[in-house]
């Protein structure tokens, strides 16, 4: 039983996250076990990336030593992993059970070691957001509160879009999503999750504002789609809202792909506008900005919070999430 190589994927996991954890130094150990806990995840890379150099460019390690760690491994396990081809890598058979079991045990080290490993020294937080000013300012408010210059710090904030955030979190490269969608797709957002046994909780319900300057000709009035006619509008180049293209008779953009230089357009272009969430007032204060509703447009939406089912969230985790809500109850 000991030479399958579940047996000794499960060994090698099992002795890495208690070894870490100073509960025990060798367990199951052998002179033939030879695999590396981050070797396993390189795996999980190329068949994700379908590709070695690939996978090796995003690594930043180089191509043939990625393939001699592909290679010792399939002689560890004594299976042939991946199928070479001209344009990539893909797995076989037996790969696909390998790194579908691998997939499962390396996301239960993770939380393990979130159960044991979580101190007040270090903050820890893998992110996948979309572009919100209220996510942002619940993240820079929790780091503001919680002394990180006299602490070990590991973070990774990511602004991308829902499809590939729910991607993210699904194969372990973020801890927490938040995902966005149109109201109207609950069903088939909530199934799609379902389906990939991740963990939801719905946050937020809103409706697309405008978002100007206090000095814009718009101001003071009541906003019709008509009125935006011979605005600038300000759009993030990468992230779409299907519902607003095409508004307008005489459109003028600006694709934006750098979310700070919107606040600097809006505040220095008084004739320009852009398609928001609802934004904390605080922020709208601070760049003298102001949210007004369409009356003829009407854009529901909803933010969910994802992470995989047997999760554990950290501290870090748990305070972030507490801020998020804090902002949504008390400044929107």
């Amino acid at each position: 039983i000991y030479n399958s190589w579940k047996m000794k994927v499960f060994l090698f996991l099992f002795r890495h996250v208690f070894t870490k954890l100073s509960i025990c130094d060798k367990i199951g150990q052998r002179g033939d076990d030879v695999m590396n806990f981050l070797h396993l995840k390189y795996l999980l890379a190329v068949e994700k990336y379908g590709s070695i150099s690939k996978a090796a460019s995003h690594l930043y390690i180089n191509q043939p030593h990625l393939s001699k760690i592909i290679k010792e491994m399939e002689e560890e396990m004594n299976i042939k992993i991946f199928e070479r081809y001209n344009k990539g890598v893909v797995p076989t058979k037996k790969g696909e059970e390998f790194l579908a079991q691998t997939k499962k045990i390396v996301q239960e080290v993770v939380c393990l070691e979130n159960m044991y490993k979580d101190n007040s020294n270090k903050i820890r937080l893998y992110l996948s957001v979309p572009r919100a000013t209220y996510i942002s300012k619940a993240f820079t408010d929790y780091l503001n509160s919680s002394n990180v210059l006299e602490k070990e710090v590991n973070i990774d904030y990511r602004e991308t879009n829902t499809m590939d955030t729910i991607d993210k979190v699904y194969n372990g490269n973020s801890s927490l999503g938040i995902i966005r969608f149109p109201v109207k797709d609950v069903e088939y957002y909530l199934n799609s999750l379902k389906m990939k046994d991740l963990m939801f909780e719905k946050l937020f319900e809103f409706e697309y504002v405008v978002l100007m300057s206090k000095h814009n000709p718009l101001y003071q009035q009541v906003v019709y789609a008509k009125d935006l006619d011979q605005q600038v509008e300000l759009i993030h180049g990468d992230i779409s809202i299907p519902e607003v293209a095409g508004i307008g008779k005489n459109k003028k953009n600006i694709n934006i792909y750098e979310r700070s230089i919107q606040f600097e357009l809006l505040t220095k272009l008084n004739n320009c506008y852009m398609w928001v969430s609802p934004i904390p007032y605080s922020e709208l204060v601070r760049y003298d900005l102001i949210t007004k509703k369409c009356e003829d447009i009407h854009i529901d939406y909803v933010d969910y919070l994802i992470y995989r089912r047997g999760y554990v969230l950290t501290r870090d985790d748990k305070n972030f999430i507490e801020y998020l809500k804090g902002n949504i109850e008390h400044n929107m």
